[in-house]
């Protein structure tokens, strides 16, 4: 029998953080999540600090909780997924998009740091959220035994991770940023200032729905109360959604022939408002281009566990030697 060993992953995404204690099976111990606001404190500094200071209150929380399965013995690491764009090789954050006002940020280190002052000796692992997530759909998801696939996470951004020949799709440890494929030229030529509002993420992210809805007079804030409100003028911003996302289906089809494309991320729960005409769109482009590059896109199986579980499985991928 395979001997149990377990490891911490961690979400970090723009609106909350998510931690799971994880056994190699994929098996979830137990599972946090918290709301994180970036503009809390008017000081991209001060918001890293409490950032880092929360993953590590919740490492340690597990770790007393936990002793036997955060043992030297058994524990094999924690990992850190995060909204990029990042260097997964090097474990910085570069000036991402969601979190304002920061720019280079060494986060791996940084939360190795904390957590060992803290009596945890351990090492952190890093990577894209959207790339772990991929990766832990080919873990215990709907990707096992594929070697190439993609997964598309639609949330407060929309990020999206390929698994390419089996390897993360990415060089010296950045690649797969494809939510920021620029979709709307009309936009993009009237005023190229706005490049993040002409792009996928732009159009199909909760921040870019909330943005696009308070531009047609929207005077809630948040994606829940705009669905809420049920509003017909808004079906607009839903189709759009459908289309972005058909968009970028079809460029990672052609891209590089997958077998499959999963989506994830926190607004699967709003599906039934975009996912079919997704799948409709990308039918009909992919079949006008050529039928033979046309994959399944289904919901990922992991679904929006996907970032903590590819967080949790990140230790065991880095220490067979993965690049």
């Amino acid at each position: 029998m395979k001997k149990k060993t377990y490891t911490i992953g961690f979400d970090l995404g723009g609106t909350k953080l998510a931690a799971a204690l994880l056994a190699n099976d994929g098996t979830m111990l137990d599972f946090v999540k918290v709301p994180v606001d970036m503009k809390r404190e008017n000081s991209a500094t001060k918001t890293q600090q409490r950032v880092i200071q929360l993953i590590a209150d919740i490492a340690m929380d597990f770790k007393q909780r936990f002793p036997k399965e955060t043992a030297a013995a058994v524990f094999k690491g924690v990992g850190l997924a995060s909204a990029g764009p990042l260097n997964a090789a090097e474990g910085k954050l570069i000036h991402p998009v969601n979190y304002p006002g920061w720019k280079i940020v060494p986060i791996r280190d940084l939360v190795q740091k904390e957590i060992i002052k803290r009596g945890f000796r351990t090492k952190v692992f890093f990577q894209h959220d959207a790339t772990a997530a991929a990766l832990a759909e080919g873990w215990v998801g709907g990707g096992k035994n594929m070697s190439s696939y993609g997964l598309v996470s639609v949330g407060t951004g929309v990020g999206s991770g390929i698994i390419f020949n089996s390897f993360p799709c990415q060089t010296q440890g950045m690649g797969s940023e494809y939510g920021h494929t620029i979709v709307d030229f009309q936009k993009f030529k009237a005023d190229p200032s706005k490049l993040h509002h002409c792009t996928v993420e732009g159009l199909a992210s909760g921040t870019g729905l909330l943005r696009r809805a308070k531009e047609m007079g929207f005077q809630g804030n948040s994606v829940e109360e705009l669905v809420a409100s049920k509003d017909a003028k808004y079906q607009v911003l839903y189709q759009d959604m459908a289309l972005a996302l058909a968009c970028l289906c079809y460029n990672l089809s052609i891209g590089y022939n997958l077998e499959q494309i999963f989506i994830s991320g926190g607004l699967i729960k709003i599906k039934h408002l975009y996912f079919k005409e997704m799948k409709a769109h990308y039918q009909k482009m992919i079949r006008q281009m050529n039928p033979a590059f046309e994959c399944k896109i289904e919901i990922a199986k992991t679904k929006n566990h996907a970032g903590v579980l590819g967080a949790g499985y990140l230790p065991y991928l880095y220490q067979k030697g993965m690049p």
